[in-house]
C-alpha cells in the first residue's frame, strides 16, 4: 500500500505523528516527527514553510524513533 504525498500547504500532519517530509528545493525525505507546529528530525527542527511536502508513516517503536 502506497500512502500518497501531501502538500504542506495543503494539510498538516496531527501532533505527534511520524512522518516523512521533503525540505524545500530538495528531493531526499527525511524522517521524523511532527510535533509543536515543527517537522523534527534527528538532527534538527524545520517549520511548515520550509517544508514541500510530508507523508505518514508507520511508528517503528525501535532506536529510529524520536522522543520529545
Amino acid at each position: 500500500m502506497s500512502i500518497e504525498w501531501m502538500p504542506t500547504s495543503n494539510a498538516l500532519p496531527c501532533d505527534g505523528e511520524h512522518v516523512q517530509f521533503v525540505l524545500e528545493h530538495r528531493d531526499l525525505a527525511l524522517t521524523g516527527v511532527y510535533n509543536r507546529c515543527v517537522f523534527a528530525s534527528r538532527w534538527s527542527e524545520y517549520e511548515p514553510a520550509a517544508v514541500r511536502e510530508w507523508r505518514q508513516v508507520p511508528a517503528t517503536g525501535g532506536t529510529d524513533s524520536l522522543r520529545n
